[in-house]
């Protein structure tokens, strides 16, 4: 307990640098008495002070604060309060706040001293203009999500039910994974136009295996990433064929019509982003290009109507055409979840 009599020095008037002080004084005081843990009695009636006191005193009161630096980068002050297991509870502007443990890299108090929370994996270099972010950064030390699953919103649109699991390896960098999805449609339409033309033709599933390669930290927010894709889709379809037969100074033509299987095992080149919605759910874009080659009834039935169109087109009967390759796109926007 600190008597008036002891700030009689500092209630000397200075007629060149002096304030009428009674408000700042007050707020000094009330937050000496939350640093320091000491109660001051000044009469506050008509009171004037040096500036350079009130330096000192603000001097004193900052000094009092702790430091905490986290494995971010990032810094805060404040008044540590108490350190548990999980949480370390600081004082700020007169509200307790708590800060996840695992996310501190040290502590620095206002005497000095030093306590390391956490050791980390790489070196940091504290920035105090960088924003705190706890929402989407996770520390080094906590447990990575390496399994993650999704959903293609996109391929709903054709009644397909598209679902990715990917495994991130431990370098963070490289994703390998598996896609199965099946198509609730009775034909096939537009948007498998390769398979749309032929004749009752109805696609089935689709089966593939993909690697991602990442860029950037793995604590970013957004990631872009490439890759590629190997995509198997299977489809039904009926086979088309017409044989024509003279008799005498009539023709006949018998058309033959058979149940066939067929595939597409598509190469594609992809690129995307990969953005977490929380720790635990993002949303994945996919653009996708490559190709495929056209096998047996497949390839046949293809160029058949393709011709078959070629001439209706243009009147007349063209050069067969005899396509081997064709285009495959990949568009998706995923949905997941982080296992």
């Amino acid at each position: 307990m600190l008597k008036d009599k002891k700030f009689e020095g500092l209630l000397q008037m200075n007629p060149h640098l002096c304030i009428d002080s009674k408000p700042l004084i007050s707020s000094i005081l009330s937050h000496l008495k939350y640093a320091c843990d000491v109660t001051f009695y000044l009469p506050l009636t008509n009171m004037r002070i040096s500036l350079s006191y009130i330096f000192i005193l603000v001097a004193l009161v900052l000094k009092s604060q702790d430091k905490i630096y986290f494995l971010d980068g990032t810094t805060r002050t404040g008044k540590v309060t108490e350190i548990r297991s999980q949480q370390i509870v600081i004082k700020e502007n007169y509200e307790n706040t708590e800060i996840p443990r695992s996310a501190v890299l040290l502590i620095e108090f206002s005497d000095g001293s030093t306590e390391i929370i956490n050791i980390p994996e790489e070196n940091i270099t504290a920035n105090i203009d960088k924003k705190e972010n706890f929402h989407f950064k996770q520390p080094k030390n906590e447990i990575y999500n390496y399994n993650q699953a999704s959903i293609n919103s996109l391929a709903l649109c054709n009644a397909d039910v598209t679902a990715f699991y990917e495994r991130i390896l431990s370098t963070k960098k490289i994703g390998l994974g598996l896609i199965g999805s099946y198509n609730f449609n009775l034909n096939a339409n537009g948007i498998n136009s390769f398979i749309a033309v032929l004749a009752n033709a109805k696609k089935n599933y689709d089966l593939g295996a993909f690697i991602n390669l990442y860029t950037g930290r793995a604590e970013k927010r957004t990631r872009f990433y490439y890759g590629m894709m190997i995509k198997y889709t299977s489809f039904n379809f009926t086979t088309v064929k017409e044989d024509s037969s003279k008799v005498g100074n009539a023709y006949s033509v018998t058309t033959n019509y058979k149940a066939a299987k067929g595939h597409q095992l598509a190469t594609i080149f992809t690129i995307g982003t990969s953005t977490d919605i929380t720790r635990n759910f993002f949303i994945k874009t996919i653009f996708g290009i490559g190709a495929f080659k056209l096998h047996g009834d497949y390839k046949e039935q293809y160029n058949r109507e393709l011709n078959k169109q070629s001439n209706q087109a243009s009147g007349s009967n063209t050069a067969p055409l005899n396509v081997k390759f064709l285009p495959k796109f990949y568009f998706g926007i995923n949905l997941g979840f982080k296992l």
